[in-house]
């Protein structure tokens, strides 16, 4: 009978090779885990790692039975070569197949389905870290064991967040494959811990404190709305003329920037229709209008990212105030609700949170609250004598008298 069942593997516990029907090793008992037929074919001998299916010879069953169905179709005249040749191989290995998988991510990024950060960030994790480790391997073949080891091979020097966000777009690529069944089993992943971020945030006269060291009434403006208002300096970025109700004290928050790249919808794809804040309503109402609708702008242009960010750092610097533009404006404009008391709900609505764990990582700046366990101030307190303390000066009183 034509072709022979075969295996590249050696016994992992005494190297030995495996013999014998099924393969085996005689001194330890243990089999192979991967099986190929050796089939001759027209005078070439053929080596055949899959069935049709593009699935690998796991266990000597089905190898035995993919060699009958073989034997059958060679009998037949039905035999095809190219119908077994192992595609896997390529489309399946893991640098090939997380360049196809980046490639689907780009497809996502066109349509707006994701950011652009966020798929500058993924792609340098392939190339830096998924591919140098995972290299030639099947995607098939990646264990709970392989993704521990990636865990442990990642450098020392990056910070819990990172890592957690390195692991988590692993995940990612395996839940899609697992998805498209490309994969027949999603590995599991061992739990990284995030960490707490620390919240910065200042109150609203460390903000005018920032303020006054910007002159331009453009740049005041812009900060001062993300103070007040509280959205995204990308959605400020984007805010245009025609969204702006100064006679009813309206503005519409509907677009945003990523980047550079101008958005017609918001991080979360909604529109927040916002009441304006009295000052933030006075100063856009002194701005001057330009002509191609943008409220904040620079040489006619809109206030870029690097600019959001520079300028704000300049003022911060000169303010003796050390905190990011996103932490003085939007987290401090939230921090400061939840300490007056500000339904966590409101907040949510007005910073446009899809979920409320967002809004609930805020809770935990409430500060004010927790001065209740100290009780209330000296100055607050009522001028009593604590029971033990008079008791005993009465009963000194009462001896003198005596």
């Amino acid at each position: 009978m034509a072709g022979t069942i075969r295996t590249k593997q050696k016994c992992p516990k005494c190297g030995g090779k495996f013999a014998g029907e099924p393969l085996h090793c005689h001194v330890c008992l243990t089999i192979p885990t991967r099986y190929f037929l050796d089939v001759p074919w027209k005078g070439e001998r053929l080596k055949i790692y899959t069935g049709k299916d593009d699935h690998p010879l796991a266990h000597w069953e089905g190898a035995q039975r993919l060699l009958e169905s073989i034997r059958h179709e060679i009998d037949t005249g039905k035999f095809d070569p190219k119908e077994y040749q192992a595609r896997e191989l390529k489309s399946l290995r893991f640098d090939n197949y997380a360049h196809a998988w980046l490639e689907r991510r780009e497809k996502e990024l066109k349509r707006g389905l994701i950011a652009l950060g966020y798929f500058t960030e993924i792609k340098a994790y392939i190339h830096r870290y998924y591919i140098p480790f995972f290299d030639h391997k099947s995607i098939r073949d990646i264990r709970e064991a392989h993704i521990e080891d990636f865990r442990d091979s990642l450098p020392e020097h990056l910070s819990h967040k990172t890592i957690f966000n390195i692991m988590g777009v692993l995940r990612k690529l395996f839940r899609d494959a697992y998805r498209r069944k490309d994969t027949l089993l999603l590995p599991e992943f061992p739990k990284i811990p995030k960490g707490e971020p620390v919240t910065h945030w200042i109150d609203e006269a460390t903000q005018e404190l920032v303020l006054a060291q910007m002159k331009d009434p453009v740049r005041r403006t812009f900060y001062l709305f993300l103070m007040k208002q509280g959205c995204r300096p990308g959605e400020a970025r984007a805010l245009r003329w025609e969204n702006v109700d100064l006679k009813n004290g309206i503005v519409t928050i509907c677009a945003g920037f990523d980047r550079e790249t101008f958005k017609p919808y918001t991080k979360e794809r909604d529109v927040r229709p916002l009441p304006l804040h009295p000052q933030v309503c006075e100063a856009l109402a002194n701005l001057p209008r330009n002509i191609a609708g943008w409220v904040f702008t620079f040489r006619g242009q809109p206030i870029t990212q690097w600019m959001a960010s520079a300028y704000w750092r300049r003022a911060a610097t000169r303010a003796g105030v050390k905190v990011s533009c996103y932490e003085g404006t939007r987290h401090s404009l939230a921090s400061q609700a939840i300490n007056r008391g500000c339904p966590d709900g409101k907040i949510s609505k007005m910073l446009g949170h899809k979920s409320s764990a967002s809004t609930r990582r805020y809770a935990k700046l409430l500060t004010e609250s927790l001065k209740d366990i100290w009780g209330p101030s000296p100055g607050d307190r009522p001028q009593t004598v604590p029971q033990g303390v008079g008791a005993k000066t009465n009963l000194l009183n009462f001896k003198d008298k005596k």
